[in-house]
């Protein structure tokens, strides 16, 4: 079934745009409740809705060769610690699903050799409606897909920029990297209101950085030091223009953990595992 997905920032005037190289979305609502009891009975006698009901919504998508159909980024440029929410249309043959008020809850992207970039997105909003407009009513202001190439492996890189723990997948053959980004969000609610009027993130909030390395390829890696450092990490992702890096520099990086992995017929790994701050990387992914 054909299927479109559409976004929009839901502080901006603008139509909304068709995301690129969307590969599934789904969401679920479940209603929050409180049972209530009367003295001298048994069972639950009543049942009421909380305040805070929410659906959740789940975007996966391959990135392209310039990252610029990112679905969270092409609709905000305030980062990850923004109180922005956006409303979603989705439109197939059976007619049209809008989810307004969501906010980012959980971001990911993965990279790994042999395979095309992909990412994750998770959402929580405030109310999902359907109707029964199909998507060939799609309103001709809507721009249509650009989607160019998927991002190889070929053309990610990992740089260490003064941080002796950093790892550089120009001496090491990086088998896979793993961004990810998951946000609490505190609801706040207006006396005589049942939807929440912001969700504000913890700013204390930290990403990961996993990184995987073939074990046969690593040496001169000393990992017994006592001081716990911080440094530089930066992705290059090489555009379809040979000549051009698309750059992303995560500061304030720690080395937090080290493991091995072995797996039946496959490869021995080491396994990086690196956090950074959102306060200091809060934009660092933008379009």
């Amino acid at each position: 079934m054909y299927t479109q997905v559409l976004c929009k920032n839901a502080a901006s005037a603008s139509n909304p745009s068709l995301l690129d190289g969307i590969q599934e979305v789904n969401f679920d609502t479940e209603k929050q409740i409180t049972e209530l009891n009367k003295l001298g009975k048994f069972g639950t006698q009543d049942r009421i809705l909380n305040s805070n009901q929410t659906t959740n919504l789940n975007i996966d998508f391959i990135l392209d060769d310039e990252k610029s159909n990112d679905p969270f980024f092409k609709n905000t440029t305030n980062g990850f610690l923004s109180t922005d929410k956006f409303n979603f249309t989705i439109k197939d043959l059976a007619g049209t699903t809008s989810i307004n008020g969501a906010y980012l809850t959980s971001y990911s992207l993965q990279f790994s050799a042999g395979e095309a970039a992909i990412g994750r997105l998770q959402y929580k909003a405030d109310e999902v409606s359907y109707s029964d407009t199909p998507y060939n009513t799609l309103t001709q202001s809507v721009a249509a897909s650009n989607f160019g190439d998927a991002l190889s492996p070929n053309k990610i890189f990992l740089k260490s920029v003064l941080y002796d723990e950093g790892i550089d997948s120009a001496s090491f053959p990086v088998e896979s990297m793993d961004l990810s980004v998951s946000l609490d969000r505190t609801p706040v609610t207006r006396i005589g209101q049942r939807v929440p009027e912001f969700r504000y993130p913890d700013p204390n909030t930290n990403g990961e950085l996993n990184v995987s390395i073939l074990k046969n390829q690593i040496k001169d890696v000393d990992l017994s030091t006592l001081v716990l450092e911080k440094g530089y990490l930066k992705i290059e992702l090489n555009t379809s223009n040979e000549a051009n890096f698309t750059e992303y520099l995560f500061s304030n990086c720690s080395l937090i953990s080290v493991s091995e992995g072995t797996s039946l017929d496959g490869n021995t790994t080491i396994n990086f595992n690196y956090l950074f701050n959102l306060k200091d990387n809060n934009t660092v992914l933008n379009v």
